[in-house]
């Protein structure tokens, strides 16, 4: 079981992720503000909003104040991405419904459409998953996909994520997921690596 207060004091040493081209890093208000103009792009929050996870849509203040709550309580982490050197924020990358009992969190991760198809989401999916293995002691890592969204089951599919058979409920009732065309992937540390050889 992962100690959330030892995790806590570390994270500002811990941060920001360095991968070969991108930095992920804690966002300041101005990021959610940038963002937020960003995310009212149809194609960037199509899926996003369907699901509920909408980042930045809406009022940057309200949700800069959540961000940061769940950053002090680390119910979930949410970083920027940013080019190495840059200051435009092209994107968002998080760990939802942290469960350090239970060893598990959510990754969520979201591009500026001029960012798509050169590579930036599975650079930045692949390094927050190697940091919550490594940093935050996550056992698994859960994803949820759009079953339409042939980009990001790519993503998935390129770190290493497994998609989950899950039996229906009794008398053939479906899942909320399955009603929503959303399929569940899951992530071990033995994967990330199979993936990263």
């Amino acid at each position: 079981m992962a100690d959330k207060e030892r995790i806590s004091g570390s994270l500002p040493s811990w941060l920001p992720i360095r991968t070969e081209r991108l930095e992920l890093r804690i966002l300041t208000h101005e990021d959610i503000r940038k963002w937020s103009r960003t995310a009212d792009d149809t194609e960037v929050n199509r899926y996003l909003a369907s699901a509920g996870r909408t980042f930045g849509i809406g009022n940057p203040d309200r949700v800069y104040r959540q961000i940061e709550e769940a950053y002090r309580s680390l119910s979930a982490l949410h970083l920027g991405i940013f080019l190495h050197g840059g200051e435009e924020i092209i994107g968002l990358c998080s760990f939802q419904r942290w469960d350090a009992r239970g060893g598990k969190a959510e990754l969520g991760f979201a591009l500026s459409h001029e960012y798509w198809g050169k590579g930036y989401a599975t650079e930045a999916a692949a390094a927050l998953a190697d940091f919550g293995f490594e940093h935050l002691e996550l056992e698994r890592i859960q994803a949820r996909c759009f079953v339409k969204n042939a980009a990001s089951l790519r993503v998935l599919a390129k770190i290493g994520m497994e998609r989950q058979h899950r039996p229906e409920f009794g008398f053939g009732v479906k899942r909320r997921d399955d009603e929503l065309g959303v399929v569940v992937f899951t992530l071990t540390p033995e994967k990330l690596k199979e993936g990263q050889a």
